[in-house]
C-alpha cells in the first residue's frame, strides 16, 4: 500500500481563515488518501510560519523523512502551503522529489505529478505564489507607514490602560477603563515599592492579568479561575 505524508501550512496572518486552517487542510488532504486507499504514515503541519521562511520544523522533519524513505507519496491542499519562493520551491517540486521518488499531490488543484501534469503549469503557480506573497508584506508595510506618519498604532493588541479606536483610516489609542490600575502600578513604582510587593497588592484586589483582561475586558475576578501577577508581569508595566 502506498505510503502518504500531508503537510499543511498557516501563516500568522492567515490564523483565522476557515479555508486556510491546519484542520480544514487535513481534512481535505485526508480525504484524498481515504479515497485513493493510501496508508497515512503522518502529518506535518507548521502553524504560523511564512511560506517564504523553509526553515519550519515540521517542514524539516518531513525533508528528513523523505531521505529515509519513509513516505511515498507528498499530499498537499495547494502549492503555496509548500512555499511562496519560487525558486526554493521550484527546487522540491522538480529536482527534490523526484529524485527521492515522491509523488506529489496538490488536490486542490488537482496536481498529480505521476501524471506527468506540471512543468510549465506549475512554475506560473509558484511565481504568482512568490508574487502574492511579496505584495502582500509590500501592501502591510505601505499600511503601517501609513499609520504610524499620521500617529496612528502600528502594534498588535493594545497596550494595558489603553484600547484602540478607529477613524479616518486610522488605528489610535485611547486611554480605557484600565488606565486607573496601571496609574496606580506606577505610583507605586514612584513610592519605591519593589514589583513583588505591588505583584501582591494587585492579587490581594483580584485584579486581573493584562492578558485576562485583553480577552474578558473585566478589571476585577469576579468568577472562574484566577491568575495571579508576579513580580515580571509588573516590571513590564513599569
Amino acid at each position: 500500500m502506498e505510503r502518504a505524508g500531508i503537510y499543511a501550512r498557516v501563516s500568522a496572518k492567515h490564523l483565522n481563515r476557515k479555508d486556510l486552517t491546519i484542520e480544514n487542510q487535513v481534512l481535505v488532504t485526508r480525504r484524498y488518501i481515504d479515497e485513493n486507499k493510501m496508508a497515512l504514515e503522518g502529518v506535518y503541519s507548521d502553524k504560523g510560519f511564512s511560506g517564504m521562511d523553509f526553515e519550519r520544523p515540521a517542514w524539516k522533519k518531513l525533508v528528513k523523512d523523505i531521505e529515509c524513505h519513509k513516505i511515498d507519496t507528498l499530499v498537499v491542499k495547494d502549492f503555496s502551503r509548500i512555499g511562496r519562493n519560487y525558486i526554493i520551491t521550484g527546487e522540491y517540486i522538480e529536482k527534490f522529489f523526484p529524485q527521492h521518488c515522491i509523488r506529489l499531490v496538490a488536490v486542490a488543484e488537482g496536481y498529480d505529478s505521476m501524471d506527468g501534469i506540471g512543468g510549465f503549469n506549475t512554475g506560473l503557480k509558484n511565481i504568482i505564489n512568490e508574487w502574492y506573497a511579496r505584495e502582500s508584506g509590500r501592501k502591510v508595510s505601505i499600511a503601517k507607514q501609513y499609520q504610524k506618519a499620521n500617529g496612528g498604532y502600528t502594534g498588535g493588541t493594545a497596550p494595558y490602560g489603553y484600547c484602540l479606536v478607529k477613524g479616518n483610516g486610522l488605528r489610535m489609542l485611547k486611554e480605557d477603563a484600565s488606565m486607573e490600575i496601571l496609574k496606580k502600578i506606577k505610583q507605586m513604582h514612584c513610592q519605591g515599592c519593589t514589583s513583588r510587593e505591588t505583584a501582591d497588592w494587585l492579587n490581594s484586589q483580584k485584579i486581573n492579568r493584562p492578558s485576562v483582561y485583553n480577552i474578558t475586558r473585566e478589571i476585577y475576578c469576579v468568577n472562574g479561575s484566577y491568575q495571579e501577577w508576579d513580580a515580571g508581569s509588573v516590571r513590564r508595566l513599569w
